[in-house]
């Protein structure tokens, strides 16, 4: 029998006919013969109940027929809740946990479940399949990839200090729908993602052409007003020198191009962002305008914020990794504009046969994407469903903050610290969010697994007063995931919720400044990389110098003091990969040799130059006038200025021709997790680095 039998023959008795019959035979005296056909029903069935009633002495009672369940209704019951919960914990229970869990639960509350359960510690897949059947609410998903930190920063104190900031600039400076925008920035490549296409049945492979195995990367800019209104969107293009004639060809007029090698938003390039919002909105002093963004480095240089401040917009920043859920772009926006976008890149490739896709064809996909996707009925969901405007503090509900439950814990010797300087009316707001929230004491969160999810604290407590033995409840077997309490940290958050426009945050973001460019300039000193007072550029001694003079202990002391300052620098949490970029630190004044670190570069056969670094294995040949070099590879995390050893050694001969020079030695890496990376004080910004 399959596992969906469907019954055919239809057998379903009339309650009352039965019970008419039951009585004629039994109090009347009539045959069952008789009774059957005198009400119609089944003469083997009035024997059925006749014949049970002599048995059990229970009188008449209509039979329901139905698959033994291993587990009871309520258990069961209680299970699929739990099940829920865990998904929204954003630690969802896969089909085997979930079979064993259903095994062990079933064990703790002494269920004579089947001898294949206990052979394999583990519920069949026939249950399973009935009981996802049984309880229409659950189905199997494929989740989205959720980082830790985005899973967790969306929580009611760092909602709370969003909306309390944002209501306070709203009512400042009395700001209409008209003068809130939301900025934000998204990558697209000239590798489309591929739809679904219909072909052979049965078939296991089934291609689609592409521009390339992987693409190059185009910087988007996209801004949106509450009003429903889109700005022309900005690109940076992932080259040295801008090609207005290429790059723009074909996009709308008010787009803006910029240009960075790698392809990313730096801090130069979002200035002329401002330009480009200022002379769209016509913001001045006298009409001021709110922009809504992220916490980004890029978005809070000094020239930036100034600028900001001169033409009258008041910057206000995302709490970090909350951009999912309180960015209006993310929100309703950038979804629909990745599906147009790819769509019409799929449809260029098919409209082209034999021709690649570049970076001098996307401009005009990506704003055709951004005209259908930035529609006033998009613009308008996205600012109502983040709150912002119209300003609604409990748009989220309980639901939305289940992720922050696995991480809601007191920090070490702080807890009653950060309480006790909160104030009064600030943690109502944030409590005001949501009318039926009750937040409980950390004890009782600690005690009571899911009480802070606002799961029925009698699902995990025992009934001592109930007279029927206590059954176990699914956390007790399964607590749901909940972290330790957190260690002391020092250096606080990197990022954080302010209005950069003020004063004080203004003020603070300077300093840092300051204290990032001191510490590069120390590193520089300290690298023998500085010029003398005659203009002179002082090298570090090498192997052969150390040799000559016989004396090292100088040396020794340089280098010794230089891994010091280098430790502490990379301790550092704001360092920024720009820092070294914008100081003029040249190649080391020396012929290459071996175990010395290079630049190379390489003419390909098109498109300009590439680079790579490279450590050099062997002299220089006399014969041939080449070098033996394993080459390095740049991390994804890095622009330019972090590189590691493939896991398989890339060795090559290059010619002396294709050295351009020697790089500063490698800063050393002081955390044990970045042993292996190669932090070099060189600005790349200029070269295509690979």
């Amino acid at each position: 029998m399959g596992r969906k039998y469907k019954r055919v023959t239809i057998r379903e008795r009339n309650a009352s006919a039965l019970n008419l019959a039951f009585v004629e035979v039994k109090e009347k005296g009539s045959t069952v013969r008789k009774a059957a056909k005198k009400f119609g029903v089944p003469r083997s069935t009035l024997m059925d109940y006749l014949s049970r009633d002599k048995t059990d002495g229970q009188g008449f009672k209509l039979a329901s027929y139905s698959v033994r369940q291993v587990l009871s209704e309520t258990m069961e019951n209680d299970l699929a809740k739990y099940i829920e919960q865990c998904s929204k914990l954003f630690h969802g229970l896969t089909t085997t946990m979930t079979r064993r869990l259903a095994y062990e639960y079933g064990i703790a509350n002494k269920v004579n479940v089947p001898d294949p359960w206990k052979r394999d510690k583990s519920a069949g897949k026939d249950w399973l399949t009935g009981f996802l059947e049984r309880h229409s609410q659950l189905s199997l998903r494929t989740p989205e990839a959720t980082s830790l930190a985005r899973m967790t920063s969306f929580n009611r104190t760092n909602l709370g200090v969003f909306q309390k900031k944002l209501e306070e600039v709203l009512l400042r400076y009395q700001l209409t729908q008209s003068c809130i925008y939301n900025l934000d920035e998204t990558g697209c490549t000239t590798v489309q993602k591929l739809p679904k296409v219909i072909a052979q049945k049965g078939s296991h492979q089934v291609g689609q052409v592409t521009s390339r195995e992987r693409g190059e990367l185009i910087t988007m800019v996209g801004i949106i007003c509450a009003n429903g209104n889109a700005l022309p969107p900005c690109f940076v293009f992932p080259r040295v020198r801008f090609d207005e004639a290429r790059m723009m060809k074909g996009a709308p007029l008010g787009c803006k191009g910029l240009v960075h090698p790698s392809g990313w938003m730096t801090s130069s390039n979002f200035l002329y962002v401002l330009q480009h919002f200022v002379s769209h909105t016509r913001c001045s002093q006298e009409h001021k305008v709110l922009l809504i963004m992220d916490n980004h480095e890029s978005h809070l240089s000094i020239d930036a914020i100034n600028y900001a401040k001169e033409n009258g917009i008041v910057l206000l920043t995302l709490p970090p990794h909350t951009s999912n859920k309180l960015q209006p772009l993310d929100k309703s926006v950038y979804g629909p504009f990745k599906t147009f976008f790819n769509q019409g890149l799929n449809a260029w490739m098919l409209q082209h046969p034999g021709q690649c896709a570049t970076i001098y064809d996307m401009a005009p996909l990506m704003s055709s994407a951004w005209d259908r996707a930035a529609t006033p009925v998009n613009i308008k969901a996205g600012f109502r469903s983040t709150g912002i405007h119209p300003f609604d503090i409990g748009v989220f509900s309980k639901e939305d903050f289940g992720g922050a439950f696995v991480t809601d814990r007191p920090m070490a010797n702080s807890s009653q610290q950060s309480t006790s300087h909160k104030p009064d009316h600030a943690r109502q707001q944030v409590q005001a969010t949501s009318p039926d929230y009750e937040h409980p004491s950390e004890s009782q969160s600690a005690m009571v697994p899911g009480i802070a999810m606002g799961v029925s604290p009698e699902v995990s407590m025992s009934t001592s007063t109930s007279e029927q033995p206590r059954r176990v409840s699914v956390e007790e077997i399964r607590p749901f995931p909940k972290a330790a309490a957190r260690k002391g940290n020092s250096r606080g958050r990197r990022g954080k919720c302010m209005i950069v426009t003020d004063t004080p945050e203004k003020a603070e973001i300077e300093m840092k400044a300051k204290s990032k460019i001191s510490k590069v300039k120390q590193v520089k000193k300290w690298l023998n990389l500085t010029a003398d007072e005659d203009g002179t550029k002082r090298r570090r001694p090498t192997k052969k110098d150390k040799d000559k003079d016989g004396s090292s202990s100088e040396e020794e002391d340089i280098l010794q003091s230089e891994k010091l300052l280098a430790a502490e620098f990379n301790k550092s949490s704001d360092f920024s990969e720009e820092d070294f970029d914008n100081v003029d630190i040249d190649f080391v004044d020396k012929i290459p040799e071996e175990g010395d670190f290079v630049l190379i570069g390489i003419d390909p056969l098109k498109g300009s130059k590439v680079h790579y670094v490279g450590q050099l294995i062997s002299d220089m040949d006399d014969d041939d006038d080449e070098f033996q070099v394993s080459y390095l590879r740049k991390t994804m995390k890095s622009q330019g200025n972090c590189f590691l050893f493939p896991n398989t050694t890339d060795e090559a001969s290059v010619h002396k021709d294709n050295v351009i020079g020697v790089l500063p030695k490698p800063i050393p890496q002081s955390m044990k997790r970045r042993q292996g990376y190669y932090n070099f004080s060189f600005g790349f910004a200029g070269y295509n680095m690979r």
